[in-house]
């Protein structure tokens, strides 16, 4: 099976958010409820969100197709205003098509894009175990900790950063 990488446009953000219930739901439904799930999915997944986030030129969106078209993928990063820090704010696989590769090709190709960063930084949900081993095996390391608010919902995260070069 062949997985293309590309950017999105607007008109994906129904299959974003649609990939993103389904990636939170497989990795956070062990400790968050299906009610908190939906809380979430409203704030920080809903289109019209995706769509501002999409809008910001300092935002990009990779995402990962097969070869017949289904969505399996998402990464979305950020870059400071001087382009030395870039932002990891998401990246997603489908569990069922995690293990081949696709998040390191999401990664790896969101970085081309910001060619003069240094640092790479991210959170990671302290409950999301193979979150945190994806990233301590592309050299990146715990560096503090911090916490998410959404609504009622508090996320434990941990903080992680690694230099480009590593």
């Amino acid at each position: 099976m062949a997985i293309t990488i590309h950017t999105a446009t607007p008109s994906d953000v129904d299959d974003i958010a649609s990939l993103l219930g389904a990636s939170w739901a497989a990795t956070y439904g062990s400790f968050l409820t299906p009610d908190e799930l939906s809380v979430i999915g409203r704030e920080w997944h809903h289109p019209d969100r995706l769509r501002r986030q999409m809008s910001n030129p300092r935002v990009g969106f990779l995402l990962a197709r097969t070869d017949t078209g289904a969505l399996v993928g998402v990464a979305t990063v950020k870059r400071s205003d001087d382009g030395a820090t870039v932002s990891v704010l998401r990246l997603y696989v489908l569990a069922e098509y995690q293990g081949q590769g696709i998040g390191s090709q999401l990664l790896n190709r969101a970085l081309a894009a910001v060619p003069n960063a240094e640092r790479i930084e991210l959170h990671v949900a302290e409950g999301n175990p193979s979150g945190l081993s994806f990233w301590t095996k592309r050299g990146f390391r715990a560096c503090g900790h911090d916490e998410a608010q959404i609504g009622d919902i508090t996320l434990a995260l941990i903080s992680m950063q690694r230099t480009v070069a590593a």
